[in-house]
């Protein structure tokens, strides 16, 4: 469950939910701030369909402490792409405000991470099919929808809540 609460957008309760956007997008940049739990997991939908796994079916943009899963590949922490792409540095601060600078332009995907870009890639030459957690394949990023909705998921272990403050996006198309 999502609710405003002190000036912030929070997510409590039972893991798993999604808040999605009803408009669609296909260029914009948005900016934000987030706030974990010591094993706080949330994700960035981009570009994502209303049905279907965001992380796949659009794309995920993670924001996840790594004491959620000390196991965890770079691209399933803050700054990768969900199963993906990893980001260039790991520059998330655990249990402190971080915040988020995101443009996506055609198939161009910039992020700027507490003032560091981790991610300025071109999305049109990553063809390789991604493997989902159950593993079956996801298409290759190059195939992923150029058009879609955005939204924040809750996904923190013992009901650590997600905070999300500050955020404001422009659209460009």
């Amino acid at each position: 469950m999502w609710k405003v609460q002190n000036g912030s957008l929070k997510a409590v309760g039972t893991r798993g939910s999604w808040l999605i956007w009803g408009r669609e997008l296909g260029d914009f940049e948005m900016e934000f701030e987030f706030l974990l739990g010591q094993v706080g997991n949330c994700g960035l939908a981009l570009r994502a369909p209303m049905r279907g796994d965001p992380a796949f079916e659009g794309l995920e943009l993670q924001m996840a402490d790594l004491r959620y899963n000390p196991k965890a590949k770079d691209s399933e922490l803050t700054g990768g792409l969900y199963r993906s792409l990893a980001p260039s540095r790991q520059v998330y601060m655990p249990t402190e405000w971080n915040r988020y600078r995101v443009r996506l332009v055609g198939p161009k995907l910039w992020v700027e991470l507490n003032g560091v870009v981790v991610q300025d890639v071109d999305l049109s030459t990553f063809d390789d099919p991604i493997q989902r957690p159950d593993g079956t394949m996801a298409p290759p990023l190059k195939d992923r929808p150029r058009r879609g909705h955005i939204g924040f998921q809750h996904l923190s272990r013992r009901d650590e809540p997600v905070e999300i403050r500050n955020a404001r996006i422009r659209i460009l198309d």
